[in-house]
């Protein structure tokens, strides 16, 4: 045992691709454990599984938007 804490989980949402994989990598690259997901759906899913620390969303996207994401979260 390494006496580490756990990496702070966080989720980025975002329907720009490039947007949501770019945060995610810079997260990651600075110690955290983020992932990327594209709907509003695939938030609500994800957020229930992965139960992250932090989301970080877009507002605007096409199935469900950021705020009605986060109620459903």
């Amino acid at each position: 045992m390494t006496g580490q804490k756990p990496k702070p989980k966080v989720l980025v949402v975002d329907d720009e691709r490039v947007i949501a994989d770019t945060l995610a990598i810079i997260l990651n690259q600075h110690g955290y454990d983020a992932s990327a997901v594209y709907t509003g759906n695939g938030a609500v899913e994800r957020a229930r599984a992965l139960r992250p620390d932090l989301i970080i969303s877009d507002v605007i996207m096409p199935d469900m938007n950021g705020i009605e994401a986060a109620m459903h979260i």
